[in-house]
């Protein structure tokens, strides 16, 4: 992380008078990143758009406008009724099995709502089952309600989280949902995060993928032995994550690639060695004020022998919130002060000798996750070519949790 990027940033900050903590998005940056998906995807993929890493209404439809996809996937029910309401054009397959309450929930939830009478789940939504038990309530369900159900089969391809792990089971399920009035069969899904964090005594990455592409061949040629050649055409074969998108170099077992938080990369997807792909997140936190030899409470003597031997700095900076899922990138060398603990109102942060950050300025933060960090923040400072140009609004985690104003630039410290 160079200086004159951070200190350009800054500028645009203060341009815009921005002076509590705020989520940074630079958006050409973030174009870079899906341009680099866009690549795998000419290989010969749809793509779908993982929507709990990009928890934005607006920032959705943009990368759904540059990579020209319909395509969402979706894990949180509050999320899947935002979606609903505000994208609904899109296809949207479940990314996880739900519990059949939640499934009620939702057509209960559905049947009252005249703003989304354009939104047919029975055209538009597909729900994740992962065992012959949970197929069973929603055949139950969709029998009672007389509705038509789109159902996408979980493959345990090596992850071991869950689905059907069995090739005779899955076959059963096939079946089961073929002779149902109420479920159609319309997708296989295929996980595999697992496989960059395979350690090398197992065999590695390139061991865990090629195990993963085996068993997903597996499941599909154990469907084309029961059904025929022509029951896979009407499939979507869906795989890949945001850690795993650029393995993918032909269409030889999936037809859709799945990724979100790539196009963000916060530090959990360091884990790869991709570096085409840039941090386009940042956490912008004011400086309240600057410490020379901070202290501890009561004890001068104790405090000058920590930072003697360390334990405290002998610079730092109280900044403006913090104890954020997220780590300092700028000013190279900022550390958070253990000794003084977390805090979500003035944390402390050592500062290396000769850190050119005055006060007003900002600390930045890179996200370890996209999710849990962007709603802690009511809206999204998009930064483009120098200026903050934008404000896009983070959608609600919670029902009856109030949907921050585009024009406001609310933020919530938690």
């Amino acid at each position: 992380m160079n200086q004159p990027y951070f200190e350009a940033i800054t500028d645009a900050l203060h341009n815009a008078g921005i002076c509590t903590p705020t989520l940074v998005l630079d958006k050409e940056r973030l174009d870079r990143n899906i341009d680099h998906l866009i690549d795998v995807l000419n290989k010969g993929f749809d793509y779908r758009l993982i929507t709990k890493s990009l928890p934005s209404v607006p920032l959705l439809q943009y990368v759904m406008r540059r990579t020209g996809t319909q395509r969402l996937m979706c894990t949180h029910l509050p999320f899947l009724k935002q979606l609903v309401s505000h994208v609904p054009s899109a296809d949207i397959l479940m990314g996880k099995p739900f519990p059949i309450r939640a499934v009620r929930h939702f057509y209960d939830w559905h049947q009252q709502q005249n703003a989304c009478a354009c939104f047919a789940p029975e055209m538009q939504l597909q729900w994740l089952i992962d065992s012959p038990e949970r197929l069973q309530d929603y055949e139950t369900f969709a029998s009672e309600r007389n509705l038509n159900l789109r159902i996408s089969l979980e493959l345990d391809v090596g992850l071991h989280r869950g689905g059907f792990r069995r090739s005779s089971d899955l076959v059963e399920a096939v079946n089961f949902i073929g002779r149902s009035r109420h479920l159609t069969l319309t997708s296989l899904m295929g996980y595999e995060a697992h496989i960059p964090k395979m350690p090398g005594y197992l065999g590695g990455p390139a061991k865990a993928f090629a195990d993963a592409k085996g068993r997903y061949l597996n499941f599909i040629r154990a469907i084309e032995d029961e059904l025929g050649s022509e029951a896979l055409l009407q499939l979507t074969l869906n795989t890949g994550s945001s850690t795993t998108y650029s393995l993918y170099a032909e269409s030889s077992h999936a037809s859709e690639i799945s990724a979100g938080a790539a196009l963000i990369k916060p530090l959990s997807l360091d884990i790869t060695d991709d570096e085409e792909r840039q941090p386009s997140a940042f956490i912008a936190a004011p400086v309240l004020r600057k410490v020379s030899k901070p202290e501890v409470p009561l004890s001068p003597a104790l405090s000058a022998l920590c930072r003697a031997i360390g334990i405290l700095p002998r610079n730092a900076a109280y900044i403006y919130g913090g104890n954020w899922i997220a780590q300092p990138c700028y000013p190279e060398g900022a550390q958070r002060v253990r000794l003084h603990g977390r805090s979500s109102n003035q944390e402390l942060y050592g500062l290396t000798a000769g850190t050119r950050l005055g006060e007003d300025d900002f600390l930045f933060f890179r996200p370890r996750h996209t999710a849990a960090v962007f709603q802690q923040f009511g809206q999204i400072a998009v930064y483009d070519n120098g200026r903050i140009t934008d404000w896009w609004p983070v959608y609600r985690d919670q029902e009856g949790q109030s949907t921050p104003l585009e024009s406001s630039r609310r933020l919530t410290i938690v």
